[in-house]
């Protein structure tokens, strides 16, 4: 999230608001689909018995030496497939203000940061201006860090007049023409960057939040963006001579991730957006708080329903789902794909008009995201039954686990009330309205209760590092 322009684009979904101020709704949200065929268990290599013994000593140190292989047995633990690899821990975004602030509130020592890449500069730029987010590039690369980079253009088309009513169609232009290699020229200075760190690593959003209005064309075919993803992953991986210290992120919006998918061939990664109503908060926007279809204010969650076994009978069970239901269809999708799944933005946006003379929010509503956004990357429970790749799911009962999907998180450690980019300087204007739903101040050393929730996900769920 950061273009020159608040981006308005829909996200589908249904049946209530999603980030009112970053994407209104504008059809039915695609549901789930297949269950993944059964998992097969690795072999289980059998130990081949003992012959039996033909006198009687030998027969006893044959017992003996079963009796101590038993032992032995019993005391280690089962066998298991390795663990994954320690979760990553980024900082969004734009600049080093953001990675000051989390660091020195919680003494975390992130694996890396985000930035943003012009389709149409051609450079890492920002609402900041053209190239103002090199230095934190920089920043980062010259630390050894992993830069998550989000390619942009459909916020600022290449060729597009800075009309509202034509960014959709200049967007689905310029998804075309970099399919076609138009703009290949424009990506020299991210290849370039790449090739000249080799000891950082790379993820590249081939754009983000995609969606078919922006990227589709006609807003029914998909196939330039799936070229335009293909097209930009071959160029930069050959550009750059970067193997595989650089790796392609497709991030959809949350209701259509099945269906701009460039293929398993040349994705490494599955990115999603984390806010506010993604987590089943309130978002206030203009004097109205929105909700997320949700029924049960008082508990913010998701209303929806999981399938399972009621008087023997299946039955649709109604539930309050902690995470966006198609989050969690999502999530399961990923894994179905073996893409591990990138956060790859997550920030918390205003949740109501009670704010302080510096633009903070309650403690507690903080606190509640993070708290949220652990359950996210922890999921375990129930899933709910929709159609995805075209075909329905069969999820039955409560005993889903998807806590190893997850494998980095982004968050957004900025003042919004700034823009996007946050705070860049000392001097910067406000740069939002008051009853903006980004007007919020959500630095994380404004809030300790909610730094201390920040801190207990990283410490109990496998990240790489941790508060001290």
């Amino acid at each position: 999230m950061h273009a020159r322009c608040i981006r308005h684009h829909p996200t589908p979904h249904h049946p209530t608001p999603h980030h009112p101020t970053r994407h209104l709704p504008t059809g039915p949200r695609h549901q789930p689909g297949p269950s993944p065929a059964p998992v097969k268990e690795s072999p289980v290599r059998h130990t081949p018995p003992f012959a039996r013994p033909r006198h009687r000593t030998t027969a006893l140190l044959a017992a003996l030496l079963l009796s101590l292989v038993a032992a032995v047995t019993a005391a280690a633990p089962p066998a298991r497939a390795s663990d994954p690899a320690p979760r990553a821990l980024l900082v969004g975004q734009s600049n080093t203000g953001a990675w000051n602030d989390l660091t020195t509130a919680t003494g975390a020592d992130p694996q890396g940061g985000s930035v943003y890449y012009s389709v149409r500069d051609g450079g890492f730029s920002g609402a900041c201006g053209t190239g103002c987010q090199t230095d934190y590039a920089s920043f980062l690369a010259d630390r050894g860090k992993q830069v998550e980079v989000g390619v942009s253009w459909k916020d600022d088309p290449p060729g597009w007049n800075g009309d509202n009513a034509t960014k959709e169609t200049a967007s689905q232009q310029a998804t075309a023409a970099i399919a076609a290699g138009t703009y290949d020229r424009q990506f020299t200075a991210l290849s370039a960057f790449i090739a000249a760190h080799p000891s950082a690593t790379f993820l590249i959003r081939v754009d983000y939040e995609v969606s078919s209005p922006f990227f589709c064309t006609g807003g029914t075919d998909c196939t330039p963006y799936k070229n335009a993803f293909r097209h930009v992953a071959g160029l930069v991986r050959a550009q750059s001579g970067a193997g595989t210290r650089v790796q392609f992120v497709y991030h959809p919006v949350r209701g259509e991730f099945d269906k701009l998918y460039p293929g398993d061939d040349t994705v490494d990664w599955v990115g999603v957006s984390v806010f506010d109503n993604d987590l089943c908060q309130p978002y206030r926007e203009n004097g109205t708080t929105y909700w997320n279809g949700t029924e049960d204010t008082a508990a913010r969650t998701c209303s929806g329903y999981y399938d399972d076994y009621v008087g023997g009978n299946l039955n649709a069970v109604p539930h309050g789902y902690p995470v966006d239901l198609n989050i969690l269809r999502m999530m399961w999708w990923a894994r179905t794909h073996h893409k591990p799944m990138l956060v790859a933005e997550s920030g918390v946006q205003r949740m109501s008009d009670q704010l302080a003379s510096d633009g903070t929010q309650s403690d507690a509503d903080y606190t509640a995201f993070m708290r949220r956004l652990h359950a996210l990357v922890t999921y375990r429970g129930p899933l709910p039954n929709g159609v995805v790749d075209g075909a329905p799911t069969h999820f039955t009962g409560t005993g889903h686990d998807l806590s190893d999907v997850v494998r980095a998180v982004t968050y957004i450690d900025v003042d919004w009330r700034y823009g996007f980019d946050g705070r860049t300087s000392p001097g910067a204007p406000i740069a939002l309205p008051p009853s903006s739903g980004w007007y919020v101040n959500s630095l994380i050393s404004r809030y300790p209760q909610g730094r201390a929730a920040f801190c207990a996900m990283l410490a109990g769920d496998g990240f790489a590092t941790t508060c001290h």
